[in-house]
């Protein structure tokens, strides 16, 4: 009888999907084809993946394969918990087959060495209500730019329909390196970073960072994004693209899982008569997205790396991620899966692409970086804390900017 080897798997659950049960398939089809091969799944929520991947990596009790966020890598290679798969992804010329925004998030530059592959990829984006947005008088264009984006808010503050007030615009309130995602395209459209050129200091307290937190938290003081009174916080996503009581959401792109077909079809009047979708405003430093998503990478204590190897480049492959986009609005990371499913060239999906390719940037590469994240986390939080509880103020920020930037600083000076 052959022996049967065992890949154990971590991985988040996306939403809008059943993960488990789609997961489920699809590890079921990598078994048919290697079938001396067994994969357990488990899954970790996302505000326990990051606690739970570094304590196993401290016990060397990690699984073959884990999912980790695309700005983990170099972190996680600092303490040793992921295998260099440097010799495999060159000898397949992997990197030619991805976009390089995706795989630099893989590779630790100075090192020239791969610990990850990229699997899946999202966008921050403007989801809009474009019945609302006639009645006032307003366009996309009119979200171009820093100063006609407040001053859409303005004007859609107070509409209201049949049901109520409609409020301007959709905003996340959790607690979690999602919320440092959010803030991050508003630092970088005004000139600013969260670190120094260098890497070796905070940067976001200087004038042009501590700007762009100021403009996007601003729109909670002000009302525009409404944070207070929630029961639950998170992102209004049923409440913008079910309830209809938002004009405007700011989100992932995976939210198009609420509204299928949204980007790549032209053949749904009902949805796109009611949603458009828009570049995040430019400010005084340019255009920016946050390009956030997920890679896979192997253990460096795994033994059984082979079996591991062929189980990422199966997840991260051509025809996986077509799938998994369809099942759960996940963009791909590969440029030919990409290219199979954009080329009708609708308008939704050309604000997704350039988005995507030109607009898209994530944080600089330093050892700290998670640590830093969970920083900026406690920092923002507060911020929205005090938002709540209408303590906010000019001062308080510029007092918070400066206490979390030392702090910063500490961890960098380690």
């Amino acid at each position: 009888m052959k022996n049967v080897t065992t890949l154990k798997f971590w991985m988040m659950p996306n939403a809008g999907y059943d993960t488990s049960l789609n997961m489920g398939k699809e590890i079921a089809d990598f078994e048919k084809l290697y079938p001396g091969v067994k994969v357990e799944l488990s899954l970790i929520p996302w505000s326990q993946a990051w606690k739970k991947i570094m304590t196993a990596a401290k016990t060397k009790q990690l699984p073959d394969v884990f999912e980790i966020g695309n700005t983990w890598t170099k972190t996680m290679a600092a303490i040793n918990a992921l295998s260099d798969i440097t010799a495999e992804a060159n000898g397949e010329h992997l990197k030619d087959k991805f976009y390089a925004s995706a795989w630099d998030t893989c590779e630790i530059r100075e090192l020239d060495k791969v610990y990850s592959l990229p699997w899946a990829a999202d966008v921050r984006l403007i989801f809009y209500r474009k019945d609302i947005f006639s009645k006032t008088g307003l366009t996309a264009r009119n979200l171009d730019t820093w100063q006609s984006f407040e001053e859409a808010c303005a004007a859609l503050s107070g509409y209201r329909d049949n049901a109520g007030l409609v409020n301007a615009v959709g905003v996340g309130d959790l607690k979690d390196s999602g919320l440092v995602h959010e803030v991050a395209p508003w630092v970088w459209s005004a000139g600013g970073d969260f670190l120094t050129a260098d890497g070796m200091m905070a940067g976001f307290q200087e004038r042009e960072a501590l700007r762009g937190i100021k403009f996007y938290f601003d729109l909670m003081h002000k009302g525009y994004a409404p944070i207070t009174g929630r029961k639950v916080p998170g992102y209004p996503v049923n409440d913008f693209f079910a309830a209809n009581r938002y004009s405007m959401i700011i989100i992932s792109s995976v939210a198009a899982y609420n509204i299928p077909g949204f980007f790549e079809r032209a053949s749904r009047p009902e949805v796109l008569d009611k949603f458009g979708v828009a570049f995040l405003p430019a400010g005084p430093g340019g255009r920016f997205s946050f390009l956030g998503g997920y890679n896979l990478a192997i253990s460096s204590y795994s033994e059984h790396r082979e079996e591991a190897w062929q189980f990422i480049k199966y997840l991260t492959s051509k025809e996986f991620q077509i799938r998994q986009y369809k099942a759960a609005s996940v963009l791909p990371t590969g440029i030919d899966a990409l290219n199979a499913l954009f080329h009708e060239g609708t308008d939704n999906e050309k604000v997704l692409i350039e988005t995507y390719k030109n607009y898209g940037r994530s944080y600089k590469q330093v050892d700290a970086w998670g640590s830093i994240e969970f920083i900026l986390v406690e920092f923002f939080g507060n911020i929205i804390d005090a938002i709540k509880n209408h303590s906010y103020s000019g001062d308080f920020l510029t007092r918070e900017t400066n206490k979390y930037a030392e702090q910063v600083n500490y961890i960098l000076s380690l």
